[in-house]
């Protein structure tokens, strides 16, 4: 009998101990991640705070594509956020967007870029953006990257072209003087 009590009371012994583990654990989580979360700090704070983010992101270029005036935008500075994902990286990029009927601005924003474009962003590089007037801070990527050097080559090869065409008489003077500045007004 005597081995049985003391198997009861080992046992009564380790399921308090448990207990004791568990609700120490408990307060443990709820004092470090989810009450500080609640107070604007902690782990599930940033957590919301990301989440919320990232859909207000999303609906705002929804938004651009639908309604936003478009302009071309040149990378002057690329910067990596330390933020990432798999297949995204966060980068910080100052561009200067240049409107077709107003003013060049410039702008600083955030975007998460596929791991396989990541090479495209460089100072220099042109792309088509999308952006709000009344807001002209919130911009919306419309196609990648096209790097200065490849549009420098590209014009340049036209220009050629442009003068093998006026060579062989198949273009007016006037035609090429045409051309060649719409081609220079895009370097």
């Amino acid at each position: 009998m005597k081995i049985a009590t003391i198997g009861i009371v080992a046992g009564l012994v380790g399921i308090l101990i448990g207990i004791a583990v568990l609700v120490g654990v408990y307060f443990f989580v709820y004092k470090k991640v989810v009450q500080p979360g609640q107070e604007n700090g902690g782990v599930v704070s940033s957590a919301v705070k990301a989440y919320k983010n990232a859909k207000q992101a999303a609906e705002n270029e929804k938004r651009l594509y639908a309604t936003g005036q478009d302009a071309e935008a040149v990378i002057l500075e690329v910067h990596d956020t330390g933020f990432a994902t798999k297949r995204y990286t966060e980068l910080e990029l100052l561009l200067e967007v240049r409107p077709e009927n107003d003013n060049a601005f410039r702008v600083r924003t955030r975007k998460m870029i596929s791991q396989s474009h990541m090479s495209l962003f460089q100072p220099g590089a042109r792309l088509k953006v999308k952006y709000d007037p009344a807001h002209p801070e919130q911009i919306a990527l419309v196609s990648s990257p096209v790097p200065a050097s490849a549009e420098q080559k590209n014009s340049g090869q036209r220009l050629e072209e442009l003068n093998t065409l006026r060579g062989k008489g198949l273009i007016s003077e006037e035609e090429y003087k045409k051309k060649r500045q719409e081609i220079l007004n895009n370097l």
